[in-house]
């Protein structure tokens, strides 16, 4: 028990050394640098609660991303059922309890949809996601006249997005999002699928089956994710693909997690990711780089990071042989 208790302990360990390493060096430059922001509770505690959205979305691109399926289509549907959410409660003078439950019912049928699509015309998803995404953001523009939500401007609202209620979601997604890989027929399966399809169909796996279950699953994320985006900023709709910009915002989290996940799970390593490129966001913040010069320096990291990753998974793999 002491051994399997001190292995778990090294795994978490290894899984958040990266972003705590990311968030030190971060706060040495700002130091040099002369700015004593970064290392304000303040500071912290930004890191961490932006990490909660981007961490929830990010689990809903890692899902499908696992079994091979590029999705472009989470950032409309966040936007979308936040807007339909969002007014609907508006409208009727509903709870935040009620908010959410809306606003998730809303993504899983569109997220659903989005995989019905995909089963029935059997084209790539990156092509599938497109089409959804086109026509989410029309409908984005269409529905409640076009005014978008505002439900920040809602208090009693956008309470599931402060503190300490957002810190309770993200434990209640990181659960969840934990068991039904690890405990579940649904996971395994997922796992079966991501290593050889073909085998695990011939196994007796159900494919169509799993992929409704996937999509299912990102709509219930997305719609969490959907509140608490709608909770602090102005939700506009969408067109040109720009909606895309929302999922590419999390794709680092989910590239970093994703590496970092072999020393845990991927719902610890996802969530770590997601800390350290917060971090080091924030820290661009504190020193003052424009958003352009953000994306270029996290876009080099990203490529740094992935070569490296690359090389000492080959490296691991000749030492095996």
């Amino acid at each position: 028990m002491k051994q399997n208790i001190g292995d778990y302990v090294k795994s978490i360990v290894k899984t958040f050394i990266f972003p705590f390493m990311v968030y030190g060096i971060i706060l040495a430059i700002t130091l040099i640098a002369g700015e004593s922001g970064y290392m304000s509770a303040g500071a912290f505690d930004r890191i961490i609660r932006s990490s909660v959205l981007t961490t929830i979305i990010a689990y809903a691109i890692a899902l499908p991303l696992s079994g091979g399926r590029w999705d472009f289509a989470p950032g409309i549907i966040i936007i979308l059922s936040g807007i339909i959410g969002s007014n609907l409660a508006i409208q009727n003078d509903l709870g935040p309890i009620s908010l959410l439950m809306i606003t998730i019912a809303v993504a899983v049928v569109l997220s659903l949809l989005e995989g019905l699509v995909y089963i029935l015309v059997r084209v790539p998803t990156i092509i599938v996601s497109l089409g959804v995404v086109m026509v989410y953001e029309a409908l984005s523009g269409i529905v409640f006249n076009g005014s978008g939500a505002q439900l920040f401007m809602y208090p009693n609202l956008s309470i599931l997005a402060k503190s300490p209620y957002i810190y309770g979601i993200l434990m209640v997604v990181m659960l969840f999002f934990y068991y039904i890989l690890t405990y579940t027929k649904f996971g395994f399966d997922t796992k079966s699928l991501s290593v050889n399809p073909r085998l695990a169909v011939s196994m007796g796996v159900k494919e169509n089956r799993n992929i409704m279950i996937t999509y299912l699953v990102v709509g219930l994320l997305l719609g969490v994710a959907a509140v608490l985006n709608a909770s602090t900023v102005l939700v506009t709709p969408a067109n040109n693909l720009a909606s895309t910009t929302l999922m590419f915002s999390s794709m680092a989290p989910v590239l970093v997690g994703l590496y970092l996940a072999k020393f845990s799970n991927m719902a610890l390593g996802i969530f770590s990711g997601a800390l350290a490129m917060n971090a080091f966001s924030y820290g661009m913040v504190v020193l003052g780089i424009n958003g352009s010069l953000q994306t270029i320096v996290l876009g080099a990291f990203i490529v740094f990071f992935m070569a490296y990753t690359v090389r000492s998974e080959r490296a691991a793999e000749q030492v095996a042989v």
